[in-house]
């Protein structure tokens, strides 16, 4: 019984190493799920915002009406919602370990020396662990983007 009792703690082992593996593939999944919704919330954001300029931009245009300074807001809205949607962008890129080729701006993996789309050559960048992607200051700054879009909606809908 003894080679048993070694054959099945080994499969213990085993098991609970790939139940860890999958719950932290998990975590990553859900969190890159998580700040993909909140990209496309501000995506949507943004583009009702552009949407909002052209009306006003319209109504300067063929009413005369002076509505700069609603454009000018619009305009610096969309600004901060782009910036907030840049940090969340680079926070999934981390964390599914993909940089954007400065060329083309195409997500390739971190560690490509060439991009797969244009053949651009890349320099060296430092590697991102997985200690640097989940970093606490670099996922504070995410969740402060991803509140400000948030607030940034509400105030749109109400």
């Amino acid at each position: 019984m003894g080679k048993f009792d070694e054959i099945f703690d080994d499969v213990v082992v085993n098991a609970k190493a790939a139940a860890a593996v999958v719950s932290k593939k998990a975590s990553t999944v859900y969190d890159t799920s998580k700040h993909k919704i909140t990209a496309a919330e501000i995506r949507g954001e943004i583009n009702k915002k552009l949407r909002d300029i052209g009306k006003y931009t319209y109504k300067k245009e063929v009413f005369g009406v002076d509505t700069s300074a609603e454009i000018a807001q619009l305009v610096a809205d969309v600004k901060e919602l782009k910036e907030n949607l840049d940090i969340i962008n680079a926070h999934i890129d981390s964390v599914k370990n993909q940089k954007k080729c400065p060329q083309c701006e195409a997500k390739i993996p971190r560690n490509s020396i060439y991009c797969n789309i244009c053949g651009a050559k890349l320099e060296d960048d430092e590697p991102v662990t997985a200690e640097k992607a989940e970093a606490p200051a670099a996922v504070q700054t995410v969740e402060e983007a991803a509140d400000a879009a948030a607030e940034a909606v509400t105030e749109t809908a109400e």
